[in-house]
């Protein structure tokens, strides 16, 4: 095992939040249809003070990776703050935006943080951006974002969801982070929104369009140990949204507690909610303890509960999705041998 697959199992093991996700504003410029964000008007509850002091705490318990999100990451007003105090801290900083607001004077901060910048990129084509985003004129905006930021060095991550209306885009959205060395993630799981709202999921690819995106990202071998955590929710990571909210990821459902009257590590590790979600093994899952595909599935408790309402369910699409996976790594396998 590598260093940092110690790390993170030391971490899995003994409840560090070693990676965590603050989500500064639930407020955004794009309305695309497959976010799982349910109300953009939601207000922004905690104060730039109390963020502050949430960093103090974070650097207590042991955490190294400090994402900052949204909603629009960059229509908090304080984020520049928030992420200079951040790298002052010594976390490794992530901002996720969608780029759109990016001009020199902010890419010139962003170049003073020494952050990785993850920004959404749905197309290539302003038709397609504009039907996926809600927006028209924002590909535009968004490349414009991008381009400064490289200009500048800043290391930029495209990442792409991959549904119905931008499939043709994704060999040319490939090619422009070639272009300006930036790098390109491709995901094709789309869930509900985080209020039970199926529509997200009418924009997923079928599982015959899954094979060719993920044939280049699975391994040949995988092996699953039943008495580890299925994911990371609430042992190594979690998220904490505008309101104050700590919650086992970004999208499933469940505060473990909030932040304007409790301290973090209180509530990280007094939780009886977050306790709940990080004792959850194979053998308490219903059906899909005994399905075949339940190594492959990638095991995401929020998708079996927004989908079907069980947190010890399963997923239909995560079934398909490991069935594509399965046959992938037979494949492989069957050329090493």
């Amino acid at each position: 095992m590598s260093h940092h697959g110690r790390l993170l199992a030391m971490a899995q093991e003994n409840n560090v939040p070693l990676d965590v996700s603050i989500e500064l504003t639930h407020h955004c410029n794009f309305r695309c249809r497959h976010c799982f964000i349910p109300d953009f008007k939601a207000p922004d509850r905690l104060t730039t003070e109390r963020v502050l002091t949430l960093l103090d705490e974070l650097v207590e318990m042991g955490t190294l990776n400090l994402t900052l999100t949204g909603g629009e990451l960059l229509l908090r007003q304080d984020w520049l703050v928030v992420a200079q105090r951040a790298r002052r801290l010594g976390f490794a900083l992530r901002l996720f935006t969608n780029g759109a607001l990016i001009d020199e004077d902010t890419a010139a901060a962003i170049q003073g943080l020494n952050a990785v910048v993850e920004i959404s990129l749905h197309a290539m084509r302003e038709e397609v951006a504009a039907k996926i985003t809600g927006r028209k004129g924002t590909l535009e905006k968004t490349l414009s974002g991008i381009e400064i930021l490289r200009q500048r060095g800043v290391e930029v991550v495209l990442k792409t969801p991959a549904q119905l209306e931008n499939r043709k885009e994704l060999a040319a959205i490939a090619a422009y982070a070639a272009e300006i060395g930036a790098s390109h993630q491709v995901y094709g799981t789309i869930l509900p929104k985080k209020d039970g709202d199926l529509g997200p999921i009418d924009v997923r690819l079928p599982q015959s369009e899954l094979k060719a995106l993920l044939l280049p990202v699975v391994e040949g071998g995988f092996t699953l140990d039943l008495e580890a955590p299925l994911c990371a929710a609430a042992s190594r990571f979690c998220a904490i949204n505008s309101e104050g909210d700590v919650l086992a990821c970004n999208i499933l459902p469940g505060s473990g507690g909030n932040l304007r009257d409790r301290s973090f590590r209180e509530i990280w590790e007094g939780s009886p909610w977050l306790n709940r979600v990080r004792e959850i093994r194979a053998k308490d899952l219903h059906t899909c303890n005994i399905c075949d595909k339940l190594a492959y599935c990638g095991r995401c408790h929020a998708q079996a509960f927004l989908e079907h309402g069980d947190l010890y369910g399963p997923s239909s699409y995560a079934r398909e999705r490991a069935e594509v996976i399965e046959s992938i790594r037979l494949e492989k396998q069957a050329e090493g041998a």
